[in-house]
Formats: structure tokens, C-alpha cells, sequence
């Protein structure tokens, strides 16, 4: 029971952790490129929304993807970045529809992905897991 919490756990995080980073790079952007308006409520908003997209990626992409790691032996944190990365990279792609402004998109997606690898493996840290 304990493992499926810390599991839960981890999603949760790997989600949050996910909706700020990608918040952070798309604020940060959004401002490169100009466009005016209130930083912060900005971030809160971005920050809510792609943390809700963040979870449903650690849930629908991380759990599985964490199973085979585990089952793999690859339980180091630059295995979950990476797969971080390439979730994250897909989301990308979906929601970018390929739009001459995509690459915003796929930088977001990208970010948001390796932190949230990061932070599942943060979490769960399956390199101190116990075999039995």
C-alpha cells in the first residue's frame, strides 16, 4: 500500500512540478515575444492549466513508463528526464497542430516534460528501492 501512495505521490508531484516549469518557459516566451499583460496572474493561470495537463500526462505516459524502467532496471534520474522529455515532447506535438507558432508549444512541452521526469523520480526514487 505504501508504494502505491508513493506512487501517487509522485504523479501529483511530477504533474505540479511540470504545470510551473512549463508556465515559467511559456511566460517567459510570451515575453520575449512581446505580448503585454499582468506577469503573475498570468503564470497562475498557465500554471493551473498545464498542471492539470502535466498530471494527466504523469498518469496516462509516467506510470507505464515508469513500470518499464523499473522493470528494465533503469532507475536512474537521467532514464526519467529523458523519458520526461519524450512525454512531454508528445504533448507537444498534440497541442502544437502544427501552427507556424508550434515550436512555443514544443519548447513548453519539453521543459515541462524533463522537470516532470524529474520530479517522479524525485519522489518515487526507485534507485533506493529495495529488491525483494
Amino acid at each position: 500500500m505504501t508504494r502505491v501512495l508513493t506512487l501517487i505521490l509522485a504523479a501529483m508531484t511530477s504533474g505540479i512540478l511540470a504545470g510551473l516549469v512549463g508556465s515559467m518557459t511559456l511566460n517567459a516566451v510570451l515575453r520575449t515575444q512581446g505580448v503585454e499583460g499582468d506577469a503573475t496572474s498570468g503564470f497562475l493561470v498557465f500554471g493551473t492549466i498545464l498542471s492539470l495537463y502535466g498530471l494527466a500526462a504523469a498518469l496516462v505516459l509516467g506510470l507505464p513508463a515508469h513500470a518499464v524502467l523499473s522493470r528494465m532496471g533503469r532507475t536512474r534520474r537521467g532514464a526519467y528526464v529523458l523519458v520526461g522529455l519524450v512525454a512531454g515532447l508528445l504533448v507537444g506535438l498534440l497541442f502544437s497542430g502544427l501552427r507556424p507558432d508550434g515550436w512555443i508549444t514544443l519548447l513548453t512541452g519539453l521543459c515541462a516534460g524533463a522537470a516532470g521526469g524529474f520530479g517522479f523520480w524525485m519522489v518515487a526514487r526507485p534507485d533506493r528501492r529495495t529488491r525483494a
